[in-house]
């Protein structure tokens, strides 16, 4: 059965809705972060961290600090996506 992901959706600077996967969601340093992607089949995935205003409303800003998105993608790195899809590729057509 395939995972079901959650989906957002942001409105660009020109007004434009545009609707994107959650790949991960996780905690680093007392701050929340999304990663987010256009469709599964993408390689490209965002870094957004998630903000509260003066009303206890939640929103999304883009990660722009080199350091953090250091930080970020270390921690991406460290998830073991490609060992997952290899288990499964590796588990499929086997008949005995």
């Amino acid at each position: 059965m395939e995972e079901m992901r959650e989906t957002i959706f942001l409105v660009n600077d020109d007004g434009i809705e545009k609707e994107y996967e959650v790949v991960e969601s996780f905690d680093i340093e007392e701050k929340s972060y999304l990663l987010l992607s256009e469709n599964e089949e993408s390689d490209d995935v965002f870094p957004f961290f998630i903000t509260i205003d003066e009303n206890g409303e939640e929103g999304l800003m883009p990660v722009e600090d080199e350091a953090e998105f250091a930080l970020i993608a270390e921690f991406y790195d460290s998830l073991d996506y490609d060992d997952e899809e290899e288990e499964d590729e590796e588990g499929e057509g086997e008949t005995e």
